[in-house]
């Protein structure tokens, strides 16, 4: 009888609780369907007024997804748990950045690349990085033995001059810009510089030319308030300005010789898969997209979440293996692309 009096009212309990998970459970739902239908529309689309969204790697919502449906199975919802997992994963399979990459990380390991050069081809390693002004952090690419080095936040001219000649030899050319800069193993030929990227012609062993840009664009605003509308406006204004700063670089490019090959690398300051990629020439392709080995992220440094730094090459430049390493003194990892410059094209 003392058990009786002292035990809860287990059927009121029970009652209570099925009430509550009836709630999360349906509130949550609604949270995670409308969710994953936003930000699915905002990826497919890609306006400009939901770049606060698209800012974000794809990964970030797919995390978001699964923690909702964490709450789901913590309300006994197991079934729609499992439609939500279901559904987050084909949003990251569709959205994900270059995912080829990682399977091509589980079969090539090696460092090396092995290049069997043909008659008319000619191997290019070309290394992009943000040394955040450290010269440090460009001397240290010696060991990659790199025949072009795409420097952005680069170190003042003084410090290029004295790294360049020292990993590159005498001859090696040099554009130091105001923000991006060049160095090459083989002499080069400055073409425009402007605040935002450098360009420049460089004659290979063979003696022919080769157009080369390393560019940075303006930062993003670093914002992530996205229940404040001044947030969205904010990122939409930012995708705007890089779009104008790819629509000037690539009217600069027009006016060059349409014959001569070209590769465009640096740091982006965007989502890989961003619209205003779309604002490059149009013979330019993503060498990492057809390439890439591993993990390609490259800020930060010590935990990469985002592809920023990318090297694009025309289709007479065929890449052979991209990675992104880690690199010394900087906040970037370098991207290095090695390339196979096809001349029998030209």
């Amino acid at each position: 009888m003392d058990a009786c009096m002292t035990d809860p009212d287990p059927p009121e309990v029970s009652r209570f609780q099925r009430i509550l998970d009836q709630i999360v459970s349906r509130v949550t739902t609604c949270i995670t369907l409308l969710l994953w239908i936003g930000v699915s529309i905002c990826y497919a689309w890609q306006p400009d007024v939901c770049a606060a969204v698209t800012v974000y790697p794809s990964w970030c919502w797919f995390v978001g997804g699964l923690c909702l449906a964490l709450i789901l199975l913590r309300a006994k919802r197991q079934r729609v748990a499992l439609v939500s997992i279901g559904l987050w994963f084909v949003f990251l399979v569709v959205f994900a950045d270059t995912p080829l990459s990682l399977w091509r990380g589980v079969w090539h390991r090696t460092e090396a690349v092995a290049q069997v050069e043909q008659p008319g081809q000619i191997p290019l390693r070309v290394i992009s990085l943000n040394a955040h002004g450290s010269g440090r952090a460009v001397a240290a690419l010696k060991r990659y033995e790199p025949d072009l080095i795409l420097i952005q936040e680069s170190p003042g001219a003084g410090t290029l001059i004295e790294v360049s000649k020292t990993m590159l030899g005498e001859n090696s050319g040099l554009l130091a810009g105001v923000d991006a800069s060049i160095l090459s193993r083989a002499p080069l030929e400055p073409v425009a510089s402007s605040v935002n990227y450098t360009i420049v012609k460089v004659r290979v062993q063979s003696g022919q030319e080769v157009i080369v840009v390393s560019l940075r664009l303006t930062p993003p605003p670093f914002r992530a308030d996205l229940w404040n509308p001044e947030c969205w406006r904010a990122y939409s204004k930012q995708r705007i300005h890089q779009r104008d700063e790819l629509q000037q670089l690539t009217r600069r490019l027009a006016e060059l010789p349409a014959d001569l090959p070209l590769i465009v690398g640096g740091d982006f300051n965007v989502n890989p898969r961003d619209p205003i990629f779309n604002e490059l020439p149009g013979e330019l392709r993503d060498a990492f997209t057809t390439a890439g080995v591993g993990w390609g992220n490259t800020i930060t440094n010590e935990a990469p979440f985002l592809r920023i730094d990318q090297v694009w090459c025309d289709t007479r430049f065929q890449p052979i293996r991209v990675v992104a390493e880690r690199a010394e003194d900087t906040d970037h990892r370098a991207v290095i692309a090695d390339l196979l410059w096809n001349t029998e094209t030209d």
